[in-house]
């Protein structure tokens, strides 16, 4: 770990100030928000955009500069041990991979397992999700100039930024229980210790930070959260204001979020069974993704009756009860123990 310490130094300093050059950006645009909210005419739309464009630039900054990070990791964390243990160690895993339905892979002495970790762990899984809503809402402004869902969008925008600064930061600490995880291998240990050690880690290295379902099942969750925070924002403004242009935005991006959500789940179905056998249909998390598909295909029913008496607001209403399911659903890693407890 001492090889990597002055490598998180510069990517705690860097990160940090653009991380408030995002937040400076974010504020004035979160004003701008609340001013085209309130006010009965656009307030700076010009400028507005351009302030969207800085944040998103921003964002694409910190994302480059969390893969750098990433590398460096690959390059200075391996799980390496003595040769002589070599062929000893393959013998166990090969005893311990007969029977299961997905077996470690034998260790190669000569290219020892690296980590290639996934750039939406920890705090980054924030950043992940709120830069996909940063760059959407590019997208969603082009496409609508509704002043009060511009002003809601980068209202929102603001908040989610607020969220990275004060409760999840990505950069100061960063990925605090990978490094916790990992940093004993790089103390004294004896021969014993350092093979209980790495079959400790091996396979979470395996089954989960280096598993090729990270970089599908996750994403794709984060961009339909994305798409479901700005179909939150036209469904509340349809309470208000019956706008077709607005409603029509948002089932576009309803729609997106869908697919997104379905896909990633049917994703994460082979890889819970690679991961955790065939006790994972009853995780807390699981459980409430299924709950917030299903209201949200709900949603995507009601809204073929929108033109019947009072549907264009029951529909307006289960918008909103899908942002909640949402939101419900991802604390429930915080909430109740399971697989998917603060991962």
């Amino acid at each position: 770990m001492t090889a990597l310490s002055p490598i998180i130094a510069s990517f705690t300093k860097a990160g940090s100030i653009l991380l408030l050059a995002l937040v400076v950006c974010s504020l004035l645009l979160g004003l701008s928000g609340l001013l085209n909210l309130v006010r009965p005419e656009p307030f700076r739309t010009r400028g507005s955009s351009r302030l969207l464009l800085a944040v998103n630039i921003l964002f694409l900054l910190g994302f480059g500069w969390i893969a750098w990070f990433h590398y460096e990791i690959h390059q200075h964390i391996a799980l390496e041990l003595p040769k002589s243990l070599a062929q000893w160690l393959n013998a166990r895993l090969a005893a311990s991979n007969q029977g299961a339905a997905y077996g470690l892979p034998l260790y190669d002495p000569a290219a020892p397992p690296r980590y290639n970790i996934p750039l939406w762990i920890e705090n980054e899984k924030y950043y992940f999700w709120f830069m996909c809503y940063g760059l959407l809402a590019m997208v969603a402004v082009r496409k609508l100039t509704n002043h009060r869902f511009q002003g809601a969008v980068y209202l929102l925008l603001a908040v989610q930024v607020a969220i990275l600064q004060f409760v999840a930061n990505p950069f100061t600490a960063p990925l605090p229980r990978f490094l916790a995880e990992v940093a004993p291998w790089f103390g004294p240990l004896g021969i014993g210790q350092r093979l209980g050690l790495f079959m400790k880690l091996y396979p979470r290295m395996v089954f989960y930070y280096n598993a090729s379902y990270m970089w599908l099942h996750p994403p794709l969750l984060f961009l339909s959260y994305a798409c479901i925070t700005l179909f939150f924002s036209t469904s509340v403004l349809m309470l208000f204001r019956r706008e077709l242009a607005v409603e029509a935005l948002g089932y576009d991006f309803a729609k997106l979020g869908y697919f997104m959500l379905t896909l990633g789940m049917l994703l994460g179905y082979p890889w819970a069974l690679q991961a955790w056998g065939p006790n994972w249909w009853w995780d807390p998390k699981i459980c409430s993704s299924i709950m917030m598909w299903a209201v949200f295909s709900t949603y995507l029913h009601t809204r073929l009756y929108a033109n019947k008496r009072g549907m264009w607001y029951f529909s307006s209403v289960l918008g909103i009860v899908s942002f909640l399911a949402m939101i419900f659903t991802f604390i429930a890693s915080f909430l109740f123990p399971g697989e998917h407890t603060f991962q």
